[in-house]
């Protein structure tokens, strides 16, 4: 038997070992390094620039973990692909006749591509203009929810349902902030025609003012309730408002208090509150 083609195939295959084969562990073993000095390295700035402030989940905090999320996700991407086209180098795989067809086929894809890089340059801006960040509740194209992942590319925002919608960031044209800086709680009362309206007002400012010094509450207020008085004539009630300057995001929690305590505070004192009604008469015929 003849061994010499065996024996030409091994030495052929360690030769090549020698001249790529290390050289494509060390691409690997190098990316693998750079992805893990990449995530330490946004880790510990995150963590530094977050600490500047002292204060917890703060928008500096919120911003910096947005901005760091972004970074990180667009280095393993730059990472992957450098590395990709390295080892394909090594592979004997030619790069030039490669990108040049990607011009070529590029033609088929042209607007696939062209809507990856509106995406992108969108996300940019929404960045740089800091639109929003991650833990935000805003409102994009109808879709109300909190921003749990945002990319260069898309942005994830989980509704109250818990079902999270992910959303181009180039299809992106008008957002409503629900959270920055500061909100507003708004509530509506409706009590019926019958009811003394001073009475009324009176109780639902001595619910604000208590609201205030309550030992929870009063820390997610940075202005007093206001109440604003008659907002409307409804077919069935009057309608009054009491409103309050809140912290970001802790609107829908004064709210609730003020509900409550509205029904509470309302059947104590007597005052009724208003419901949708219709009053039937009935009139005999007289008789003949």
């Amino acid at each position: 038997m003849n061994f010499f083609p065996m024996a030409n195939f091994n030495e052929q295959a360690l030769t090549w070992l020698r001249e790529h084969g290390l050289t494509i562990l060390l691409i690997l073993v190098v990316s693998v390094a750079a992805y893990y000095l990449l995530g330490m390295l946004t880790r510990t700035l995150s963590r530094r620039i977050q600490a500047m402030d002292g204060e917890e989940d703060s928008e500096l905090d919120r911003r910096t973990k947005t901005i760091f999320r972004v970074v990180h996700s667009t280095g393993v991407v730059i990472i992957v692909g450098t590395a990709v086209m390295m080892i394909l180098t090594e592979l004997g795989v030619a790069i030039t006749p490669v990108l040049a067809s990607v011009g070529f086929v590029g033609l088929a894809f042209g607007l696939g591509a062209q809507t990856l890089v509106k995406d992108m340059i969108a996300g940019l801006f929404i960045l740089i203009e800091d639109q929003y960040t991650v833990g935000d509740v805003v409102e994009i194209g109808g879709i109300t929810g909190t921003v749990e992942h945002m990319t260069l590319r898309a942005t994830e925002l989980r509704d109250l349902y818990g079902t999270v919608h992910i959303i181009p960031n180039g299809e992106i044209r008008i957002v409503a902030n629900k959270s920055r800086d500061w909100s507003r709680a708004i509530v509506d009362v409706s009590v019926t025609y019958e009811e003394d309206l001073d009475t009324a007002v009176k109780t639902l400012q001595e619910i604000g003012e208590a609201m205030a010094e309550h030992k929870m509450m009063g820390l997610l207020l940075q202005e007093p309730a206001v109440v604003t008085g008659v907002e409307g004539l409804e077919e069935w009630a009057v309608r009054l408002r009491i409103m309050v300057k809140t912290l970001p995001n802790a609107q829908w929690e004064v709210q609730r208090y003020l509900r409550r305590q509205i029904r509470l505070t309302f059947a104590e004192k007597g005052l009724s509150l208003a419901f949708p009604r219709q009053d039937v008469m009935i009139v005999a015929e007289p008789k003949k």
